[in-house]
């Protein structure tokens, strides 16, 4: 009887050393370790609030990374003829929506410095409100490229064990932090499932608390400091990925939505 086949990976484009196999999608966010991962997503999600909190009081209730709140802004502007209120709407979720669509198709040509360079965006992204707001731009211009890095950040991680990592919102976060509760006092589940989705709620809100109180001592100029600690971690990450690459020749990045 004849032996089956058997497919070998073909190598990758890059990689090196005897027998190099295709580097698997999502190799990313492995390269860094799920320990690095989740500690990563908080750090962002953090961000997320303290930048939240600093657009929230900048713009008089709209938000730099929830663009629900702007989608209904949007609506209930249209249908009182509030046009000033739609266009704040429209021009937030518009430039959200640029830097989702720029970090993906970056993240697409970087390969497995997809995440380093995707950081860097959103880095520079934050810096670049900062210089806006100190060149003497008002905060409705300033703004825009907080949100252009919001929309960046969502991209940036995959879920690891469920637990969505670098997310802007929390809606999310709280189902699931009240699920892995009834699953507890079904006595289904334990301190692992939920425990890591309340971790992320807490970064959110403490993150918040942090901008609001440096807004009211820097003002909007306040953001810089989030700016210089992405542009840090993408550094980072990249040398991370560097020290590894010996280990997973590079490859494909991870093209999954």
């Amino acid at each position: 009887m004849p032996e089956p086949k058997t497919s070998t990976p073909e190598p990758v484009k890059g990689a090196s050393g005897p027998g190099a196999k295709a580097l698997p999608r999502g190799i990313v966010q492995p390269l860094i370790g799920p320990d690095a991962q989740v500690g990563l997503g908080v750090v962002l999600i953090a961000v997320a609030g303290y930048v939240d909190a600093i657009g929230y009081i900048e713009l008089g209730g709209l938000f730099a990374s929830f663009m629900s709140g702007a989608s209904i802004s949007l609506g209930v502007g249209i249908s009182e003829g509030h046009w000033d209120a739609v266009y704040k709407g429209a021009v937030l979720i518009a430039v959200f929506l640029a830097g989702t669509t720029m970090a993906t198709i970056l993240a697409d040509v970087t390969g497995i410095w997809a995440l380093p360079a995707v950081l860097l965006l959103e880095g520079s992204l934050l810096a670049g409100a900062a210089v806006l707001a100190g060149t003497g731009w008002g905060a409705s211009v300033a703004i825009l490229p907080v949100a252009a890095a919001m929309g960046v950040q969502n991209t940036a991680l995959r879920p690891v064990n469920g637990v969505r990592l670098g997310v802007t919102f929390m809606t999310g976060t709280l189902v699931s932090l009240g699920q892995g509760l009834g699953r507890v006092l079904l006595g289904r589940g334990g301190l692992r499932g939920w425990s890591p989705h309340a971790l992320l709620w807490c970064a959110f809100s403490a993150g918040a608390a942090v901008g609001a109180f440096l807004y009211d001592a820097f003002g909007f100029m306040a953001v810089s400091g989030p700016a210089a600690l992405i542009a840090a971690i993408a550094g980072l990450v990249a040398a991370m990925v560097f020290s590894k690459r010996r280990d997973h020749p590079s490859g494909e990045a991870d093209r999954s939505t």
